[in-house]
Order: structure tokens, then sequence, then C-alpha cells
């Protein structure tokens, strides 16, 4: 068992989780303004667990450590029935750029949550985490057309949608938080299925990075909005790349990693992603009002 319980995803410069409101429990809740209000939403909870079992590790301090195990129970009492035998955590809102529509799942919450949840499982040794994450990384195995959330890229590779939509999203990071969480029970319990599962996520990445590279900056998806990444997921893609890197020594992975890293430095390719991010927020702007 390879399995840490500092999360191998920095969120430092990218994420403080300052701009959340927070219940009485200090779970995060999201502000989606005027659609949907305020709402929680699964992967900000995850995220946010992992984050703070992250300041546990390197400090000790008991208030992380709380805050965790409180992120980690709100997801256990919120996992519900998907399908025949799998666990999920399902949005009761829509989201109208991607347009999914309630009820919805997400590869993406899927996998992070597993991340916690395992986590939690080796901090306090209660089965019952372990348990929920074996059902919940399931979702990962269901197609898209049957309520689950494997996607298919044009050469038929596996994709975990963190928005299971049509036509398909492919949303980059998404893919790659949800293929951690793979990763990570993988390490746990070391068993033939789930290291298939994560053997074809990582492929998929391996053969297709180059349908995110545009020459001068990644596309944050392959929705047909054609939306390249803002900086911070420039960063983000940049450190998912070098951690796959770290993790699997395959040589792809760090060029890749250094490729996208040179993006993000170089000012000419800097200057060319501002003009065309000025005309695609232009024109997603005609196109929604």
């Amino acid at each position: 068992m390879r399995l840490k319980l500092n999360y191998p995803f920095d969120w430092g410069g990218l994420e403080d989780f300052s701009s959340y409101t927070y219940d009485a429990s200090g779970i995060p809740q999201v502000d989606y303004g005027s659609d949907s209000g305020l709402r929680y939403n699964p992967i900000t909870i995850a995220q946010y667990g992992l984050h703070r079992l992250q300041r546990f590790a390197a400090a000790g301090a008991e208030a992380d450590r709380v805050l965790g195990l409180s992120c980690a129970d709100w997801l256990m009492s919120h996992a519900r029935v998907w399908g025949d035998d799998l666990l999920a955590w399902i949005y009761e809102y829509d989201l109208p750029f991607y347009g999914p529509k309630a009820p919805w799942i997400s590869a993406m919450a899927q996998g992070e949550a597993v991340s916690l949840l395992i986590r939690c499982h080796v901090l306090e040794n209660k089965p019952a985490y372990l348990e929920v994450a074996k059902a919940a990384i399931k979702a990962l195995d269901l197609p898209v057309d049957e309520g689950g959330t494997r996607g298919f890229l044009p050469d038929n590779s596996c994709w975990f949608e963190e928005y299971p939509t049509r036509p398909a999203s492919h949303v980059f990071n998404g893919h790659v938080f949800a293929l951690l969480g793979v990763a990570d029970i993988a390490d746990y319990l070391d068993l033939p299925d789930m290291w298939l599962r994560y053997d074809c996520g990582l492929a998929s990445i391996e053969k297709n990075w180059r349908l995110w590279d545009r020459g001068f900056w990644t596309r944050y998806d392959l929705h047909p909005s054609n939306r390249l990444a803002s900086r911070m997921y420039q960063k983000v893609h940049v450190r998912l790349m070098t951690l796959l890197a770290h993790r699997t020594a395959r040589p792809v992975f760090y060029k890749v990693a250094r490729r996208w890293r040179a993006m993000l430095q170089d000012p000419w390719c800097n200057m060319i992603w501002l003009l065309m991010k000025s005309r695609e927020k232009l024109r997603l702007r005609r196109t929604w009002s």
C-alpha cells in the first residue's frame, strides 16, 4: 500500500478555500447566483476535506483533522444508491452552461470523494468509509448513456466525465482528478479490477493529450464552445501532468508537463492567449445573452 494521508495535488497558490460560505459544521457551500443559489457541491467538499488532511499531515493540528473528517462524514451521509450496485453523490440542480439536468453525477466528485474517504478510513480505521468508497468508484465504469460518468474519446479511449453531457465536454482536469481517486483505491486494495480501471484512464491521457494542446496553450475541455484554459487552469494542468510524471515515471508526462509550463512562462503564448480568450468571452456572451 502506497497511500499517504497527504493528498498528492498541491492547491497552494491556486485555491485557499476562502471564497466559500461555510455552514455550522464547517462544510463549504458554493454560491451559484440567481440560477441555483447556495448549494453543496460534493467536489468542493471533497477538495476541502483533502486540503484539511494535507494541513493535518503537515502540522498535526486537531482542528484540521476534525474538519477533514466532517467533510468525509457529510459525503457518507449524502451518498445515495445510483444504479444496481453503486453509490453516488447526486447533483440536484442544473448547470446551464454544460447542460446536465438534475439529477446527475460527476466522475470528479466520485474520484475526489473516494480519495478523501480512503484516507479517513486509514486515519480512523472505520470500515464504513472504505465500503462507501468501493461502491462509489464503480460509477466510473458506468457509461454516460446509462446514467454513469464514463465517456469515450474519438479513438474510443475511456474518459471520466466531470459533466456527463451530450455533446460530451471531456474536461481535462476532471478526468485526472477522478483518476487520482482510482489510483488511491487501487494502491490501497491492490485488486486487478482496480488496476484495470486505472490503466484505462492513464492510457487515455497518454494517447490523447494532444487533443487539449493548442500549440500555445491548453484547452479546458473539448466542449463545442472551444474554451481555452484560464491561467489558473493552465497551472492546474501543469501540476497534474507533473504529478502523473512523478507517479508513473513515464517520459511522455514529463515532456507534456515541461511543454505546458513553457507555454505559461512564454510572453508570446500569453499574448496569444489573452487575445483568444478575449474573443472567446465576447463570443460566449453573445451566445448566452
